[in-house]
């Protein structure tokens, strides 16, 4: 215990300590439980289990009122900080380069990206987020964006005994503010972008912001390096931090236009801001321009994120998306636009930030041609409530309240017309579905993938009059236009539902 705490008395230095816990069903012999006062549970009260599965020390705030004669009970102000401490102490091992990615939107994204750029120039690589812990063609599965400090920790040095010195962590604002990531040595910290959510938890923009900026101005060490943005109207406020804590500021705008340029047809305008910033993060760690520039035609989808699942034969396309906030959902709507008129299947969580509901149906209303409001994870409310509150911020006529996503998804492919495009948004590569207390197993990919609709039957020959059909209509702004079989105009070669061309010329005018 003398080599994790500091300033104890000298019967409890040679404390033997195995492990640590903040979850009293993970407690073990010879631990240190940590009793953490959160959102919902407090720690305090599972101290008596965690005494009795084996607990050696207890760690609780100042304000704790537990006694025990059987184990040593400890008590300081902040518990999470000195949780993330003792944690670096405990698990020495560390990849050598560590980058810290945060953001309202493409955390994900980025350290995906960062992962494929590695692993395509056989360069060890894990990451950590919202798809898992990944290393070596392994995917372990997590709750959280950001695990607590102790899963934290044991895995960076899992991924360091497997030889693997390049790894990046995606960091909520909720980890930046409960110190999971504290007392790393990060080498990059990531700016995404900044918007709307989590209000539930923080209250307002400004705490939500200030979450995001304790990477820079607290958890970062002096003289690291920080990519960002410079058309964020928050780079003013990172280049000020900067300035203060002497970190070396990369701003991706020559990578991204560099891309936008050779790439913009390959990737949407956002993703080719993730790329931007992934390639940043992987100069930093060694790899030239030149070989991470080779990389750049490998790159695949992200899991989930405005990721194309299918085309039914008469041309609509169906894509899924993570997009739970308004910014996210107005970007890739936007992104969308171009392929055609968008049906929309989408719904809000519930027990999150409720001002999100009728932004994010406002955003549906102004862009989409048809809305399927749906269930997404209702949590502990009522999920017809939650969908009425959507629905009364939308005036389209062609709005649908339909609380099974398996139906929604069904109906919106059903109802489409052909060239249209489906965004099956909130979930993305999410498998499950919160319900109270109950978790139902259910994948957005796996419904749209397996369905069979007569919509499948269509022959190319009725495919193509439908797309002409499509194509006039757009052209002559005209949509009682009904089915016709090819164009003419000449009537010495007219045929049967055709479409004649009354054409001026010099000599003779055709009508």
């Amino acid at each position: 215990l003398g080599n994790l705490i500091k300033n104890i008395s000298k019967e409890k230095i040679k404390i033997k300590i195995n492990g640590l816990a903040v979850n009293s069903e993970n407690e073990k012999k010879a631990y240190i439980f940590f009793a953490i006062k959160g959102n919902k549970l407090n720690g305090e009260n599972y101290i008596t289990k965690a005494i009795q599965k084996g607990a050696a020390v207890v760690i609780c705030s100042n304000k704790c009122n537990y006694k025990s004669t059987k184990v040593v009970i400890l008590k300081f102000s902040n518990v999470r900080h000195l949780l993330s401490e003792i944690c670096s102490k405990f698990y020495k091992s560390k990849p050598k380069n560590i980058i810290a990615v945060t953001g309202t939107n493409g955390k994900t994204s980025v350290a995906d990206f960062f992962y494929q750029i590695m692993k395509i120039n056989n360069l060890p690589v894990a990451s950590i987020g919202t798809l898992g812990i990944k290393y070596k063609n392994r995917i372990i599965k997590t709750d959280l964006t950001t695990p607590d400090a102790i899963s934290i920790h044991q895995a960076l040095e899992k991924i360091k005994n497997n030889k693997i010195d390049n790894v990046i962590i995606e960091a909520s604002s909720h980890s930046l503010n409960q110190q999971r990531i504290d007392h790393l040595n990060l080498k990059v910290g990531i700016f995404t972008n900044f918007s709307q959510d989590h209000l539930d938890y923080h209250k307002s923009m400004l705490s939500y912001l200030n979450s995001k900026l304790l990477l820079f101005k607290n958890i970062l060490p002096k003289k690291k390096i920080l990519i960002s943005d410079k058309s964020l109207k928050e780079f003013l406020i990172l280049k000020k931090i900067s300035k203060k804590r002497r970190l070396k500021l990369i701003d991706i705008s020559t990578i991204e236009d560099y891309l936008n340029t050779n790439y913009g047809s390959k990737f949407n305008k956002f993703q080719i801001k993730n790329i931007s910033m992934a390639i940043a993060a992987a100069e930093t760690c060694g790899l030239t321009k030149k070989k991470i520039f080779r990389s750049i035609k490998k790159l695949k989808d992200v899991n989930g994120r405005i990721e194309h699942v299918r085309t039914f034969i008469n041309n609509v396309r169906v894509f899924v998306d993570f997009a739970h906030t308004p910014d996210a959902l107005l970007k890739v709507l936007q992104e969308l636009k171009i392929y055609g008129d968008i049906s929309l299947v989408f719904g809000c969580g519930g027990d999150r930030d409720f001002k999100k509901r009728s932004l994010m149906a406002k955003i549906a209303d102004v862009n989409c041609k048809k809305i399927y409001v749906t269930d997404d994870n209702p949590r502990s409310e009522k999920p017809e409530k939650i969908r009425k509150e959507i629905i009364k911020n939308i005036k389209n006529k062609n709005r649908y309240s339909i609380g099974s996503r398996s139906l929604a998804i069904k109906k919106a492919i059903k109802d489409a017309s052909p060239n249209d495009v489906i965004l099956v948004a909130g979930k993305g590569h999410e498998a499950e579905q919160i319900f109270k207390n109950k978790i139902i197993s259910i994948s957005d990919k796996q419904i749209i993938k397996r369905l069979k609709l007569k919509i499948n039957t269509i022959s190319d020959k009725e495919q193509n009059f439908l797309q002409n059909k499509e194509i006039l209509k757009r052209i002559t702004k005209n949509k009682k236009i009904g089915n016709f079989h090819g164009l003419s105009m000449d009537t010495r070669s007219l045929k049967r539902n055709n479409i004649f061309l009354t054409i001026k010329g010099k000599k003779k005018r055709w009508f």
